[in-house]
């Protein structure tokens, strides 16, 4: 996971559904309207006016927890955990609230992440690309987990839950939501989709979202479940071309078929390590930043040096990002 809240979200909801505004709903009533929300796919750099949804279109949190409640309930079963209780849902929601009101990162941003994540699976196993990435929202290094070692946690206590979802926020490190929001540099809405490409990715290469390493529909994806779209509705977004869907109107989704609500998606473990830091003394005398294609035998010196200069590049140099500056020479 990473740092950064981005927010890739689509619009009508339930105006969709109904041709009005809903303000409030009842959890069936907007599970109902939910499943209507078609997929869209967004280009361009986050910004409304590439065609991405304004914070106006975001559903409310409540409205989007009750369209992804019955998720979070089922969710482990991907990774052959026991299911969440619904205790142990319930305290998901009241975590979010709590760390939104705490980290000032919007509670429908958290949700989104934690969905794109892990489902809501609070038994969500920790994945390692070079550093351990744990719990509810994958977070990096991430400290608090209900799935240590394999074997899931029952149940998962409250605290442990809060914990992960401060980790992802980004109050347990210097790596998280909040963080991301501030790398954005954006005062619009976009600085939410560019958080969400900066959480998964660990950085921004060029102006658009869509372009990275790791999961490219993650923007994406987060902005449409911003605005309603569930994984109970078709999914539209090609990992091999959304690279080139530029800044426009977003698309339709296709009718097609939908997931059969079963959560078996494995939960997102792309999220390479931050860019790679100078080496601790000797400051660094020339830098080189690659572009798409370049390896780490590019950079012009051997990899053990590379390495050593650049202390996060993963023994396979799997998590070099374009874009991002490396030392080379100290």
């Amino acid at each position: 996971m990473f740092t950064a809240s981005y927010i890739i979200a689509a619009s009508q909801l339930f105006a969709f559904a109904l041709g009005a505004p809903i303000l409030s709903a009842s959890p069936k009533q907007a599970r109902s309207l939910v499943a209507r929300t078609a997929y869209k796919v967004f280009g361009g750099d986050g910004t409304p006016a590439q065609g991405w949804p304004q914070e106006s279109e975001w559903k409310s949190f409540e409205d989007l927890w009750s369209a992804n409640v019955d998720t979070t309930l089922k969710s482990c079963s991907q990774f052959g955990q026991d299911n969440n209780s619904q205790e142990e849902s319930d305290n998901i929601k009241k975590a979010i609230e709590e760390v939104a009101g705490t980290s000032g990162v919007k509670a429908e941003f958290i949700l989104s992440i934690v969905l794109q994540e892990s489902k809501g699976c609070v038994r969500a196993p920790t994945t390692n690309y070079g550093y351990d990435n744990p719990g509810l929202m994958q977070s990096f290094q991430g400290t608090h987990s209900c799935n240590p070692d394999g074997n899931g946690v029952v149940p998962c206590p409250y605290d442990s839950i809060k914990g992960m979802i401060e980790d992802g926020a980004g109050l347990n490190g210097d790596v998280g939501l909040k963080e991301g929001i501030a790398q954005a540099g954006s005062d619009d809405v976009s600085k939410y989709y560019k958080a969400a490409r900066i959480y998964n990715s660990g950085s921004l290469v060029g102006d658009n979202l869509n372009v990275a390493i790791a999961t490219r529909c993650y923007s994406t994806d987060v902005a449409n479940r911003l605005i309603g779209w569930t994984d109970a509705d078709s999914h539209d977004c090609d990992e091999a071309t959304i690279g080139n869907v530029g800044a426009g109107a977003p698309s339709s989704a296709p009718a097609g078929p939908s997931d059969s609500g079963e959560t078996t998606t494995p939960v997102d473990t792309t999220t390479p390590p931050p860019p790679a830091p100078a080496p601790a003394t000797g400051g660094c005398s020339k830098n080189w930043t690659p572009v798409s294609g370049d390896n780490c035998s590019t950079s012009g010196v051997d990899f053990a040096t590379f390495q050593s200069l650049n202390p996060s590049i993963d023994s396979n140099c799997a998590n070099l990002q374009p874009g991002t500056s490396y030392c080379v020479a100290a």
